[in-house]
């Protein structure tokens, strides 16, 4: 990331960086040329409605929450969510219910959700009121939406997508699996996989809301000086992926890679939770090196992979790349040394029992513990490993001996200091 991978020249410059003048229409009320731009980009999509968000994906998901929910309901969420669907939840005062998802043990990787599941967890839970689910995930899998989306509407509730990373997969050869022809709500990052600046992001309905709730939502979430240099490259990025977004580049040079570098080990992710495989995202193994030692050996050599865990690394490829990048990535691959080849130990986030709302947890008076001290407490933050986002606990968990010895092994995840997290100050 970014999608534009530095090889974009913008059709706007520093001298668009302006506030809501005269003409220039406000975001929070639009009326003219940003209620245009709006119009053409849900156009372009196929949606009812299109809403820019200059405050990253982080916020669109507030604003789907707060449209399609209200304080006090309970939504199924996908566990290994990322932590600005949890922190949303402490704004909106939700409660959760959990589908853990599916796990490839060969390949040590998530396997997806499968309808099945999701139908189950509604039929048990007749009081969720909404669904959150993420497609593609970080590493490319997509969901089976459509079928997802004709249970969930089945039992009458509203399916929000959280499509991050899937920003053009409505402009490419995957476009029947894009959110926006199946989620009431697809919130979408457009700089991570389209030419737009970092932190511009879309918020898609797919029917027509009443505008002052959709407004309202806008007004609380977003300052009143967006970024109009952000929206500006929302327009930009939307036009071009819509002009052309070059699948054939992006599959060309994948297998290319995969085809020229003889000790990379690409792993196929089977199962019925997922239906599709985004191309863009290359993730990989080399044989006797950590994910994590490729990301750093490379970047030491100017190349810089989008993250690296104990096992694998991950390269985005856009078609914005040019020859020189990839064939340089071809050959620094080449060029790094290699070992022998090693079983895949792969150890899944344990469960966590919720013991209290997000938003009770949150505002509970907390301490101070370090992390063996913790068993048996609930969670008052987030823990989470960056990249990918996914927090091992989170707000209102109660920490098990397995959790705590997941922390151990990431003692670099953000809510961590010094060996020490937070946790509610329960009374005696």
């Amino acid at each position: 990331m970014p999608g534009h991978k530095n090889r974009v020249s913008f059709d706007f410059d520093l001298r668009d960086d302006i506030t809501e003048i005269v003409g220039a229409d406000n975001l929070l009320n639009p009326e003219d040329c940003i209620k245009k731009s709006q119009e053409n980009i849900a156009k372009a999509y196929g949606v009812a409605q299109s809403l820019m968000v200059p405050a990253g994906s982080t916020t669109a998901i507030k604003i789907a929450l707060f449209l399609a929910t209200s304080p006090g309901d309970k939504v199924l969420v996908q566990r290994n969510s990322h932590l600005s669907l949890f922190h949303a939840a402490v704004s909106l005062d939700l409660k959760l219910s959990y589908l853990e998802g599916e796990v490839d043990e060969e390949v040590g990787l998530f396997a997806g959700i499968t309808p099945e599941s999701v139908e189950e967890a509604l039929e048990d839970n007749p009081e969720i009121k909404a669904v959150f689910l993420t497609s593609p995930d970080y590493f490319g899998g997509i969901l089976p939406l459509k079928e997802i989306a004709h249970i969930v509407h089945r039992y009458g509730r509203k399916l929000i997508v959280d499509e991050a990373h899937g920003a053009h997969l409505a402009f490419s050869d995957l476009r029947e699996f894009s959110a926006v022809n199946y989620a009431d709500y697809t919130v979408q990052s457009l700089h991570k996989t389209a030419p737009a600046l970092t932190g511009s992001a879309l918020l898609h309905l797919k029917e027509e809301e009443d505008r002052r709730r959709v407004l309202k939502g806008m007004q609380h979430f977003l300052s009143t000086s967006p970024s109009y240099l952000m929206m500006l490259s929302s327009e930009f990025a939307v036009a071009a992926m819509e002009e052309h977004y070059d699948d054939e580049r992006v599959n060309y040079w994948r297998e290319e890679i995969i085809k020229s570098v003889g000790d990379l080990y690409v792993p196929r992710r089977e199962g019925r939770g997922l239906i599709a495989q985004d191309p863009s995202k290359l993730l990989f193994h080399m044989s006797g090196r950590k994910g994590e030692e490729v990301v750093e050996s490379l970047a030491k050599r100017g190349i810089h992979l989008e993250m690296g865990d104990c096992y694998y690394a991950l390269a985005i490829l856009s078609p914005y790349n040019t020859e020189e990048d990839f064939r340089k990535l071809i050959g620094e691959l080449r060029d790094l040394p290699t070992g022998e080849s090693e079983t895949l130990c792969f150890e899944r986030i344990p469960k966590a029992e919720i013991a209290l709302s997000p938003r009770k947890a949150f505002f509970s008076p907390t301490r101070t513990l370090s992390i063996e001290e913790s068993i048996g407490c609930i969670a008052a933050d987030t823990i989470t490993p960056y990249p990918p986002g996914i927090p091992i606990i989170t707000y209102g968990e109660r920490i098990s001996q397995e959790i705590a010895n997941y922390m151990r092994d990431h003692p670099d995840a953000i809510g961590i200091s010094n060996g020490c997290i937070t946790v509610v100050k329960e009374e005696s």
